[in-house]
């Protein structure tokens, strides 16, 4: 247990000094402060080879004040066997947009999606890459041009100790209209499984742009449900 909470100290010390550096940069809203991004995310399986994915995610331009976003996303998902999965589904996006005006411009989007998974386990660790396509839809809004656009992630999992892993991805987005690159995404930290179905990790977020980038810190939390165990079916009774 020492060893575990020493690893998230020193994680915590460095997302601090990431953040304490990137404030001097000047004060207000801009992309040298540090936000926050909380993501909940979950799978619930419902039978051998179909599940229900969940995703919520909470974006902060600055470390929990000032609303950047909200997101939602789930659908069905479909295994063809132990490492490769077929996903398709929607999604909601609120968010906030700031310029020069006191109060910031609220807009949403709905999206649908589909994407390939697949995971390859190593000697000391798993990769896992993923493909997915988008229609994003803007609601409400007097320009209402859908966005389709694709994204690539690998990320990088592996034991550290115990229950401790070290945990990184690399994800980029591109636009397949107008302007092709959208954004870079890259996130390093650490996690810890609390329990066999529930973890929770920590670690730096970069958002990469054309013309700025944000810097972040993250928090995740995953679960896991499956209910085809027995023991599951004999409570919903």
């Amino acid at each position: 247990m020492g060893y575990t909470k020493c690893h998230f100290s020193v994680l915590c010390s460095v997302v601090f000094l990431i953040a304490s550096q990137n404030c001097l940069y000047g004060q207000g809203l801009s992309e040298h402060q540090p936000g926050s991004w909380f993501v909940l995310s979950g799978n619930t399986k419902i039978h051998e080879q179909w599940s229900i994915p969940t995703v919520a995610i909470i974006k902060n331009n600055t470390i929990w004040e000032n609303y950047g976003f909200s997101f939602l996303r789930t659908g069905a998902s479909f295994n063809l066997n132990a490492s490769s999965t077929f996903t398709g589904g929607m999604a909601f996006l609120n968010m906030n947009s700031y310029s020069d005006t006191p109060s910031p411009k609220n807009s949403s989007q709905f999206w649908i999606y589909g994407e390939y998974s697949l995971k390859t386990k190593l000697r000391k660790g798993t990769i896992a890459q993923r493909w997915r396509l988008e229609n994003c839809r803007p609601i409400h809004s007097e320009n209402a041009t859908p966005n389709n656009r694709v994204r690539y992630r690998l990320q990088f999992v592996r034991p550290v100790h115990k229950n401790v892993y070290f945990k990184c991805y690399n994800e980029i987005i591109l636009n397949l209209e107008e302007e092709t690159f959208n954004q870079n995404r890259f996130f390093i930290g650490m996690g810890q499984s609390l329990t066999p179905s529930l973890k929770m990790d920590i670690g730096y977020l970069n958002r990469q742009f054309s013309a700025f980038r944000e810097d972040m810190i993250q928090i995740g939390v995953s679960f896991n449900i499956d209910l085809t165990k027995k023991d599951l079916a004999l409570l919903s009774d």
